[in-house]
């Protein structure tokens, strides 16, 4: 990997009077490649991940890259609370974000997401045109079972209390009839949870080539059999996917991991990273 230096700058972007945090790192020598915008996973899993999100940006701007990690409106130091967020506050977040990162490091613009955040950079990559790559680490491919796999972790809580188990359809009733859920500290809003029910990645078949990591911790070379299929339609539209399977833990849920970085899996991306 290079090891160019870099400078790191932290300040809040003003968007539509919301203070969306962010870290900026920029190569001292100038960028010499597009610019990097990263989208974080979803609640916990962007503050299990942020070491790793870090470690990678670091590898990157040494390479040549200018890029942005934001906190998107209710998340980490951003302002607002969980409980305001929407999917489409968020998508309009990421455009900003992706416009500032345009000011910032000129020439291309690469999306670079994990879980959640495949999601958020599939659906802004189709509306824009100005995307010259997706790089996705583990991409969530069903907004629906993203959030039925938060809604699992409130019943999970409910359980050591002698709560009852998992009522799917009444907790989709109560977020249609306009009620906040409570989930392991967040509340859980309807003007997400709603619309982020109906995406699908697989709809989301973009202009621009795809490097796409899918981390396992049992080694094969296999890609799970959903991602398999939105990968197939998306080559059969036309668009160009590379991909990679790593065998590596899901620090994104391993708190007991909370301070190792897997350099197996930012060499591999720093490999795909060399075709931006």
């Amino acid at each position: 990997m290079a090891t160019g230096k870099f400078s790191i700058r932290a300040d809040f972007l003003c968007h539509r009077e919301r203070q969306l945090f962010y870290i900026l790192l920029v190569p001292d020598a100038g960028p010499s490649r597009p610019a990097i915008l990263y989208l974080p996973p979803f609640a916990e899993e962007m503050h299990m991940a942020r070491h790793v999100a870090a470690a990678q940006a670091r590898a990157l701007a040494a390479a040549g890259h200018t890029v942005l990690l934001p906190d998107l409106y209710g998340c980490g130091d951003a302002s607002g609370d969980f409980g305001d967020a929407s999917w489409d506050a968020w998508l309009d977040d990421a455009g900003a974000a992706a416009d500032f990162l345009r000011r910032e490091g000129g020439g291309g613009l690469a999306l670079w997401g994990l879980r959640l955040g495949c999601l958020l950079a599939g659906a802004l990559a189709a509306r824009r045109a100005d995307i010259s790559r997706l790089l996705f680490w583990q991409p969530v491919l069903n907004g629906e079972q993203q959030i039925d796999q938060f809604l699992r972790v409130a019943v999970a809580a409910r359980a050591l209390t002698g709560g009852e188990g998992f009522d799917r359809a009444g907790m989709w009733q109560a977020l249609r009839d306009g009620e906040h859920l409570p989930v392991a500290g967040y509340s859980l809003s309807p003007a997400l949870a709603l619309p982020l029910r109906g995406e699908r990645l697989a709809n989301c078949v973009p202009a621009c080539p795809v490097d796409w990591l899918e981390i396992a911790q049992a080694p094969g070379d296999e890609f799970s059999t959903a991602a398999a299929r939105v990968v197939q339609r998306w080559r059969a539209a036309g668009v160009a996917v590379r991909t990679q399977r790593h065998t590596g833990v899901p620090f994104w849920r391993a708190a007991d991991d909370a301070a190792r970085v897997d350099t197996g899996l930012l060499e591999s991306t720093m490999q795909f990273a060399e075709a931006l």
